[in-house]
């Protein structure tokens, strides 16, 4: 992975710690129902429309000030910073899980919703109980830096959907 890809993630994950509103929402199912129609899904989108400049999510028409444009754009101000995250962490995470997953697993957040559960911090297979790590070793046929991003895109996913 490039240094830049590490610098985005690092970047991202700083971002996906930072407070979340007084209530856990479930980002994926907000963006779902209020933004999706429009725009599509949410890790298309990022990558498609954003980009991290100087550590900061920026947009091809909003480059000065995102967050207000968010504010202005039906999103509630509590809700500004875990959306902004959100859709930084996808920018600088590398779409394996949509390459690789998706076909057969569905949408990560539903996949996440459904089938994982976190156990003392690691993420695990709810019908089997052993941790995705494991399980990805012997299953999907991705390279273990390719296995690293899935696992790290679904615990991300998971503290997106109020996990």
């Amino acid at each position: 992975m490039r240094l830049a890809g590490l610098v985005g993630l690092a970047w991202a994950a700083l971002l996906v710690a930072a407070p979340e509103p007084a209530a856990a929402i479930d980002l994926h199912a907000y963006w779902d129902d209020r933004c999706q129609s429009c725009h599509g899904d949410a890790g298309p989108f990022a990558r498609r429309t954003l980009v991290l400049r100087d550590g900061r999510l920026v947009g091809r028409h909003h480059v000065d000030d995102l967050a207000t444009f968010l504010r202005s754009h039906v999103l509630a101000d509590d809700l500004v910073t875990p959306v902004t995250a959100m859709l930084a962490a996808q920018v600088a995470t590398p779409p394996r899980y949509a390459e690789h997953c998706r076909s057969c697993h569905g949408a990560a957040a539903a996949f996440v919703r459904g089938s994982l559960v976190d156990r003392d911090g690691v993420l695990v297979a709810r019908a089997s109980g052993r941790p995705v790590a494991d399980v990805l070793t012997r299953h999907g046929g991705l390279a273990p830096a390719d296995q690293a991003v899935v696992v790290q895109t679904l615990a991300r996913v998971r503290r997106e959907v109020g996990g």
